[in-house]
């Protein structure tokens, strides 16, 4: 077999081949018979097998050329001056277009944007932290370097669809109203758009990752029926066709193309712009490979060819060498210095803090379990090993990857309540076993193989584990319910906003249209699919799926009266033993049907339940009265409770943040808040736009209410709640970057007192490990990202740092070509 069959695709460039093949039109690639190789820029699947000959030579030529490698090395490391922080008198001022003045750190910012588009890079990665004004520096960019091509004049930004509107009011309320530049949101827009003429008249187009993502995928399916032959139409392309072109392109939230993998990293990366930016105040939050993406997207050289960047980065940061590994970091850190800027809340500008915020202070908070809680912890824990143990005897841990995350979000989830464990499963699919079966039936055998080989049930929108995320149908992308229940949300409010029933809801994965009644979930997808080697019938944690605490009642006729709970907890017309516990116990029997109440359903969990709460506010009640009932205490709760009472004591006039990964413990909280009579409000994903601002401006406004209690992935990002100075992380996320998002809603600009960020950990468990990983994840990018460690680099020597780099490439080329090229003759 050849082995360019098994290549990745490759993007090519007639303009950049066409010189060396010395072909006379310099956007095409043409045979000896005069067909049309290749046509200005196109991704090619199944690698270079598909071209011809001499192209084929020439591509493997340039991506193997050693001293063409060198020469891309130097040229970047020159952008790594002597000094780290520009002098005042180089500095930009503030652009006449800009409404407020800026902060001596972003004039510092402006001036390095202008000087990275115009060196040799065209962009680079702009990495400041959160709360320092990122937008705003780069708003400055687009006033202080308009393009002088009116055929390529416009600026498209890449964001997430929360922040679209946050784009627009911030580009209106920053610049003068003489000054203002024509904004277009390209997303749902239906038939207003149809051409890249249409976006072109804009100054700035702002469109999604979804979007990108959509267009991308129209046009990898178009490719690959074009390879095999049988090519129809051309899709239509806005912003990836051959006829788009932008003055420049920014992507925002630079983080959410991490994987390169995805489409809507291929996606961005194949946008044809003149000048590049991203924008991520955590470029990386896991590994280095995430910062490949961004380097592709940027077209750093030779780092955006994966092969390279893995060579010097990826593998020897890996390894157990510490010689190996400091070698991969001294070249990362200088790579950083040359294309990225990073200033945290910390740093420092003419011997003065950047931001004078008060201090922040970190307390670790250790709960102990109860004898009870520890021994059902442990019987769980020893229940994972045994599975762990299984799966690694078998060598099925790479296919068992997403159960055994599970394994681990049950371990987490016992550490803050053990009725997490049973009682909040995810919600059985609505509808009937032969329809919720036969919407997996109509995913294509594509998709199918997807799902089943993904190793992830990371959602791609909070970047979280669900054990059991919805489907949606036909396109297969897997999402949180919380994320998937906030995008409908948000959609019918855009919808009452705009007065339009007509605008269709889409995926947040690929842009297709997504119908609510057609989603199903991965416990559905597995009945249909079951997964190999594994004991698919008892599910990764090793607990039943129906246990005892599941059913709550077993009615739901319209015209039953308002149910309550009786004196022993549990609702009228359930059978909830009083032994029920968290084990392998068979389901209980439903009681006898009410005569006369009309069709009734089988007993329901409690995430059904709380479901129905979310939809109105009869449910709602009682939900909570259930809860009040039912309530059982744990360590983490008494300890939470502990610390809100401490503080209202101590600190009465203070205010406190909650933030928890598990909407349903933000449920449990609310029991004995409310027994205390402590005022409080709740922000969530499930909650309507209105009544999340609600919340807000209570919290913010209003001086009795003490306490927001916040999902982590609803509220991690884009709040201002500078009002509060206490912070209780109520479980620790694998993502250390999450929570420091969310702390910075409370550490901001703004602040007038210190702030205390209280972290509830039980020691001696699975949160010790993940506080482990946030260390070591923490270390490798704070490492990369160092300001002290890249302010050294500015004082090597161009010899010192051609010996980082060259080091490697030594060994692949001969020596004599080496020391006769003189494009290297000064390394």
């Amino acid at each position: 077999m050849d082995p360019f069959d098994q290549q990745p695709s490759v993007l090519l460039k007639a303009e950049d081949l066409q010189p060396s093949l010395n072909l006379p039109n310099p956007h095409q690639i043409v045979d000896a018979s005069g067909n049309v190789l290749l046509n200005g820029s196109w991704e090619v699947p199944g690698g270079l097998n598909k071209l011809s000959g001499a192209v084929r030579n020439y591509v493997d030529y340039v991506s193997n050329d050693p001293t063409k490698s060198l020469a891309e090395i130097k040229s970047l490391l020159q952008n790594i001056r002597p000094d780290m922080e520009i002098p005042k008198e180089e500095r930009e001022g503030t652009p006449e277009a800009m409404l407020y003045p800026l902060m001596e750190h972003q004039k510092v910012g402006l001036t390095w944007l202008k000087k990275m588009e115009e060196g040799p890079t065209k962009g680079g990665i702009l990495a400041d932290d959160m709360g320092l004004g990122k937008t705003i520096q780069t708003l400055a960019l687009l006033v202080s370097r308009p393009s002088q091509d009116e055929k390529r004049k416009t600026t498209l930004v890449v964001t997430p669809v929360a922040v679209l509107k946050q784009w627009e009011k911030e580009i209106k309320k920053k610049l003068k109203n003489d000054h203002q530049l024509s904004v277009c949101i390209y997303h749902c827009q239906g038939k207003k758009i149809k051409s890249f003429a249409d976006l072109a008249q804009y100054d700035v187009v702002l469109t999604t990752f979804g979007t990108i993502a959509s267009e991308y995928k129209r046009k990898e399916i178009y490719l690959r029926n074009m390879t095999a032959g049988n090519a129809g139409p051309e899709p239509a392309q806005i912003i990836l066709g051959k006829a788009s072109k932008f003055y420049r392109v920014v992507i925002d939230e630079a983080q959410w193309i991490k994987n390169r993998d995805t489409q809507s990293s291929k996606g961005c990366y194949s946008i044809d712009a003149q000048y590049r930016l991203c924008l991520s105040g955590t470029p990386m939050q896991n590994s280095c490979d995430e910062l490949f993406s961004l380097l592709r997207f940027l077209r750093i050289k030779p780092y955006n060819e994966w092969s390279t960047f893995a060579e010097t980065f990826s593998r020897p940061l890996k390894q157990k060498s510490n010689y190996s590994a400091n070698q991969a970091m001294s070249k990362l850190q200088a790579l950083l210095k040359a294309i990225l800027l990073r200033r945290t809340k910390d740093s420092t500008i003419d011997g003065q803090p950047i931001l004078a915020l008060p201090p922040k202070e970190i307390v670790m908070v250790h709960a102990v379990f109860s004898q009870d809680e520890k021994e059902f912890y442990d019987a769980l824990e020893s229940k994972s090993k045994i599975q762990f143990n299984k799966y690694l005897r078998q060598n099925a841990v790479g296919r068992n990857y997403s159960n055994l995350l599970v394994l681990l979000l049950r371990l987490r989830q016992a550490c803050c309540h053990p009725h997490l464990i049973n009682d909040i499963e995810e919600a059985k699919d609505e509808g009937d076993r032969d329809e919720i079966l036969d919407l997996v039936h109509q995913l294509s055998p594509e998709v199918v193989k997807r799902i089943k080989q993904s190793e992830s049930l990371e959602c791609p929108v909070c970047l979280d584990v669900s054990d059991n995320p919805s489907i949606v149908i036909p396109c297969g992308h897997l999402f949180c319910k919380e994320c998937l229940l906030q995008v409908q949300t948000q959609h019918e409010q855009s919808n009452l906003a705009r007065g339009d029933d007509n605008s269709k809801l889409r995926c947040p994965g690929c842009r297709g249209e997504l119908d609510p009644k057609r989603i199903t979930s991965l416990s559905s997808f597995k009945m249909v699919h079951p997964p190999e080697g594994d004991d698919a019938d008892r599910g990764a944690s090793g607990l039943r799926r129906d246990s005892d605490d599941d059913l709550i009642y077993d009615s739901d006729s319209e015209d039953e009266e308002e149910r309550d709970a009786d004196e022993y907890g549990n609702l009228k017309n359930s059978v909830i033993p009083d032994d029920a516990g968290y084990g392998d116990h068979p389901a209980p029997k439903l009681a006898a049907k009410s005569k006369g109440k009309g069709k009734q359903k089988a007993g329901r969990t409690l995430a059904e339940v709380r479901k129905d709460a979310m939809r109105n506010e009869k449910s709602k009640q009682l939900y909570h009265k259930y809860l009040q009932k039912r309530w059982v205490d744990s360590a983490k709760v008494a300890k939470c409770m502990e610390l809100l009472e401490r503080i209202q004591q101590a600190h009465p006039h203070e205010k406190t943040i909650v933030f928890s990964q598990f909407t349903s413990l933000l449920d449990f909280l609310e029991i004995p808040i409310s027994r205390k009579s402590i005022e409080y409000r709740r922000y969530d994903g499930g909650m309507s736009s209105t009544k999340r601002n609600q919340s807000i401006n209570d919290f913010i406004d209003d001086a009795d209410v003490k306490v927001l209690l916040v999902s982590l992935k609803a509220g991690n990002s884009g709040l201002n709640l500078a009002v509060a100075s206490q912070v209780i992380i109520f479980d620790p996320f694998y993502n250390p970057y999450i929570e420091l998002q969310a702390i910075d809603r409370a550490h901001r600009i703004g602040q007038q007192r210190r702030v205390v960020v209280h972290r509830l950990v039980v020691a001696g468990t699975v949160e010790d490990r993940v506080l482990a990983l946030q260390e070591k994840k923490k270390a490798l990018i704070e490492g990369a990202l160092d300001e002290n460690a890249q302010r050294g680099l500015g004082r090597l020597t161009a010899k010192d740092l051609g010996f980082l780099f060259v080091r490697h490439l030594l060994s692949s080329y001969s020596f004599m070509h080496l020391t006769t090229d003189k494009s290297i003759g000064n390394w």
